[in-house]
């Protein structure tokens, strides 16, 4: 297994909407149930806005124009979202400090991180290379790395 503090250079290297798709994925069910936000991250060194939104305890996620109707703007490096995510910097001390700018409710944004449920130590990672197709059309796949 690969250790989350040795993954951050992956990390860094994977689509922000892929990244996005994580949170969800981090999002715990129970501790959302019955809540409903929306966020807009702004990415301000990769000029890109990510929309996360909150309902039925499923989080959806789209790039775009920001939501006027945000619970909350946050203004981020991709960097420091990245280290704020993996535990490398404080939640509760980054939203607090001079590195980023928030419009709107840090207490939204508070909650929100609380829901999250914390990454996973050590995790198994696999590529899956397409190395043939037979008559019927069935892509067969072979795992290329585990690391």
């Amino acid at each position: 297994g690969l250790g989350i503090a040795n993954a951050v250079d992956l990390i860094r290297q994977t689509p922000i909407s892929e990244f996005m798709q994580l949170i969800a994925v981090m999002l715990n069910g129970e501790k959302a149930d019955g809540e409903s936000y929306v966020f807009n991250f702004t990415f301000t060194d990769l000029a890109e806005t990510y929309i996360l939104s909150l309902e039925n305890a499923v989080l959806h996620q789209r790039n775009g124009e920001p939501a006027i109707n945000a619970n909350a703007t946050l203004r981020i490096t991709h960097e420091l979202f990245i280290s704020m995510l993996v535990g490398q910097a404080g939640i509760k001390e980054t939203l607090f400090s001079d590195d980023i700018s928030i419009e709107g409710s840090r207490l939204d944004l508070l909650q929100f991180f609380a829901m999250l449920d914390p990454p996973d130590d050590v995790f198994n990672i696999v590529t899956l290379f397409s190395h043939a197709i037979d008559t019927e059309s069935e892509c067969k796949t072979t795992p290329l790395v585990r690391v």
